[in-house]
Formats: structure tokens, sequence, C-alpha cells
């Protein structure tokens, strides 16, 4: 049996790769639901009429651009899962909004980028154990995720969270930087047409996202991310991070209203300042590997799910599938 530490979207697509090549497997998820960075809350008690509005608080948007990738959402698409949401953003200096930067289609999902996840696990038959925080994988005597036997282990997570799991893997070169996201909620949209922003060269935000275009009902809910340098200043108490998140918001989007709601989420490892070339990283003697976002020439939500793909594909192969 192969065990599946993490149940974001590489290790879906890891356990989802192993089971279509004949091998069982288990996937343990420390979280109360699958998704992993890919993380959606529903509102609740805001105070307004959005109660029931979901946001994406974790990644944004997704691309898609090798075919195999590409072939998935397609037929995410045509389940009516994600959708092309915008293939181009407005940036931003510290004092406004600048012009509009075209690039490749951004997906969004009308039901948080969540349920990309859930439609794929559904998809492949997988079924998640949640709530189950895996504090070890050994070897000495046999391989042991939480003392428990496995045939192969796949840890998909990232690098400095895996290595507090598994010691003996190698150490990352890459830097992992964090984010603080801090949901608004306002009575009405009172900014202009966006879908979403880049901020360069402010101290305290890089990213807004108007997360009603993106959701697709036009809900008057914005979503910024704190700079990296910033969000480490805040991740013993993200609530100090929401008066400056929305200060700075007002002032690139020309907002005067205040939100009604406002909630700060942290996400310690939110995306590696970089990527490795490697799909994956496989031990060369155990049947223990790596995968996510931080492989596979990531970061993306794409290159996440090319490196589980990879990774099952390969223990699959070890263990003679």
């Amino acid at each position: 049996m192969l065990t599946v530490v993490g149940a974001g979207i590489s290790g879906i697509a890891c356990a989802a790769a192993a089971v279509e090549r004949g091998v069982p497997v288990r996937i343990l998820d420390r979280g109360r639901a699958i998704g992993g960075r890919m993380a959606s809350r529903t509102l609740r008690d805001t105070g307004t009429a959005y109660d029931g509005h979901i946001v994406d608080i974790g990644a944004s948007y997704f691309t898609a651009r090798h075919p195999d990738f590409v072939a998935a959402v397609d037929s995410l698409t045509q389940q009516g899962v994600v959708r092309p949401w915008t293939d181009a953003f407005h940036v931003a200096g510290p004092d406004g909004i600048s012009g509009v930067r075209s690039g490749p289609m951004r997906y969004a999902a009308p039901g948080g980028l969540r349920s990309v996840v859930q439609s794929l696990g559904e998809a492949a038959g997988l079924t998640v154990a949640s709530g189950v925080d895996v504090t070890s994988v050994t070897h000495d005597s046999g391989l042991l995720v939480d003392g428990e036997p496995a045939d192969a282990v796949a840890v998909c997570m990232p690098s400095p969270q895996a290595q507090r799991i598994c010691s003996w893997l190698p150490a990352s070169p890459l830097l992992w930087e964090p984010v603080i996201a801090v949901t608004m909620v306002f009575d009405q949209r009172s900014w202009q047409e966006i879908d979403g922003v880049f901020v360069n060269d402010h101290p305290t935000i890089t990213w807004i996202a108007d997360d009603g275009a993106r959701r697709g009902d036009f809900a008057p809910v914005l979503v910024s991310h704190m700079s990296p340098v910033a969000s480490a200043l805040h991740l013993d108490n993200p609530t100090q991070a929401i008066a400056p998140v929305v200060a700075a918001t007002q002032r690139v989007l020309g907002i005067k209203d205040l939100p009604t709601f406002v909630d700060a989420h942290r996400w310690t490892y939110a995306k590696p300042a970089g990527a490795l070339p490697e799909p994956y990283w496989l031990d060369e003697s155990l049947p223990v590997g790596v995968a996510g976002d931080a492989w596979a020439d990531g970061p993306r939500v794409e290159s996440a799910w090319l490196s589980g793909s990879a990774l099952g594909m390969a223990l699959a192969a070890r263990l003679g599938h």
C-alpha cells in the first residue's frame, strides 16, 4: 500500500496516478477538509447579506499549459467545476492602479478552488482520512508512518513541513515565503471594475483579488495578500495584519468605505521562492518521495499536479505496477 501524506492537489494527483496503476492507497491529511493551500471558506456571521459566499483564501487562480493538465482542466470545465476567469489583471503601485497586464488564461472555481481538489479525488474514487496529523516517517525497522507499516510513502507538502516528519530527507535549497490573506466584505461595491491587481513596490500588499468577480456572483468581497516581509512580522498574531492591509487596499483601489467584516488567514509556507526543475524527489533505495509546487518548474497549481502525478507513477513502478 502507498501512504500519501497530504491531501492538497499534489497529494491527490499522486494518489490518483497510483490507483490508476492498481496500487492501493491511503491518504492522510491534517486538515478538516482536503485542498491544502487551494483553500476556500464559506463566510458565516459576517453581519452582511453575503453569508454563504465562498471565498478563496489560499491560491487565487491557476493556469494550464501542459497537455496533461489541460486535459484535466477541460474535463473539470465541462463538469462546471472550473471556469475560465480572465487573461488580464490590473497592475498598481503604492498610490493606485496604473494599467493592465495581459497573460495566460486564469481559471477560477464557482465552488472555490478547494472544489477542484475534491472533484479530482472523487473522480479517482479516493478516500481521505482527515484530521490526521502525521508526525513521523521512519525507515530504521521497515518503512513506518507514525508506527504503521507502509510499502511506499509520498510526502506531498512544503519541504519544511516534510522535513519535520521525515528528518532524513535532504535539505531543500529553496526558501519559503509566508503570506497573510485578509478577506474583506463590504456592504456594496465601490471600486472600479477589476478581476485582480498585482501591487508592485508596496511594503504591505502584493495582490488584491476581487472575489466576487472571481466567483462570478460579484459580491463585494476582496482578498488581499500581505507581502512576505510584512507577513513574517505578523505570523504570531495575524489579526494585527488586518488594519494595515485594509488601509493599503483602500488606497490602491480608491475605496473610502470600511469593510463590515474582515478576517485574516496565515500561511506560514505559502509558496517557494523559486522552483526545482526535477518533477519530484525520490529516494534512491527506498520507495519514498516528495512532490509539490516546489518541483516541476513551479510554483504553480499546475506544477503541483504534475509533480504529484509523476511521483505517483514512479512509486507505482517501484512497487512493480
